[in-house]
């Protein structure tokens, strides 16, 4: 599939550039001076896990901490030194450069943005497996993904188990192109928490070897989590609608939707199909408030069918959420 490009809806880059560089730059005069002042330490991150990868690397895992003002990062210390230091949005990681056959602990310390460290976490020790044969191809496809949503806030999703000429040693879960949790290569089930109230989420699963090697996505399998009184407000695009048509040799695929509400102008979309981000969608004059129109074109023969998804920019420069999936078949 050629990447859908616009037909409405012109991109201005210059704009987006602008826009985040004031974002970036801001005042200097708000959160530096309140950091100064935060003397106050992060709680220390729960829930570490760890699990080998391979003969030489392995897989960090942990859940969320908190501070009084806000937690702007995560160290990863393996033997009580540093390795690794990743941003508060992430809360895993890869460790490189490990020797087989080796017991190893690790350790995780939340940071704010005055510097505070939270205490260590609790201890987590892996053993790395011993080194295996040249490993030929990456494992097979997982199949049949499936779950469902455990009230607002959890979902637990399963799927067939993969095979590989030596063996799969983990499985990488995936929302919307993005590894958000890892199981052994020996589980094919998985819980997932930390998710938004009243939320469409997608979800795709990679079956990895001992060598790294990822196969290809599974299936992509859609879920919405229920609502919570006093949740945040949706930010989803809503109403999504698709007519298709012929347009030469191609197909032409017309979306409209509502903008979510966000209190302020909404210029920038990122269209996914089937759970990856095909495009972004930008107005640089007046973007539309009721409703918002888009087109791509695609050389796809008839019936072939996406999953499409969208989510907003906000003013606040963050991601919404995505809208309800929208199943459109070429051709009808």
């Amino acid at each position: 599939m050629r990447s859908p490009h616009t037909r409405r809806a012109p991109a201005c880059a210059a704009a987006l550039l602008l826009a985040a560089l004031a974002t970036a730059c801001g005042s200097g005069s708000g959160s530096d001076s309140e950091a100064r002042g935060d003397t106050s330490r992060p709680t220390a991150p729960r829930g570490v896990t760890v699990q080998a990868s391979s003969a030489t690397s392995a897989h960090v895992m942990w859940k969320a901490a908190t501070d009084d003002t806000a937690v702007t990062g995560y160290e990863v210390y393996r033997e009580g030194k540093k390795v690794k230091a990743v941003p508060a949005s992430k809360v895993m990681i890869d460790v490189e450069g490990l020797t087989a056959s080796t017991a190893y602990s690790f350790t995780v310390r939340a940071r704010d943005a005055a510097g505070n460290l939270s205490a260590p976490s609790a201890v987590v020790r892996v053993t790395t497996p011993a080194p295996t044969p040249a490993d030929h191809g990456p494992p097979t496809r997982p199949v049949k993904l499936r779950g469902k949503a455990d009230g607002n806030r959890a979902a637990t999703l399963s799927w067939g188990g993969s095979t590989d000429d030596i063996g799969v040693t983990a499985y990488d879960i995936y929302q919307e192109g993005t590894r958000i949790h890892t199981v052994p290569g020996t589980g094919t089930t998985a819980r997932l928490t930390g998710l938004r109230p009243g939320t469409a989420y997608t979800f795709t699963v990679r079956a990895r070897d001992a060598a790294n090697t990822s196969s290809p996505d599974s299936n992509a399998f859609h879920l919405t989590t229920a609502s919570a009184p006093g949740a945040p407000a949706n930010t989803a695009p809503t109403g999504l609608r698709a007519t298709t048509k012929v347009q030469g040799k191609e197909y032409a695929v017309d979306l409209e939707w509502a903008p979510p509400k966000a209190y302020g102008e909404i210029r920038t979309y990122q269209l996914y199909l089937d759970g990856k981000m095909t495009t972004t969608i930008a107005w640089g004059d007046e973007p539309p408030t009721e409703r918002a129109t888009y087109q791509y074109t695609t050389a796809e023969p008839r019936g072939t069918s996406h999953a499409i998804t969208l989510r907003a920019q906000l003013p606040d420069g963050k991601w919404g959420d995505f809208s309800d999936p929208l199943t459109v078949v070429l051709g009808k």
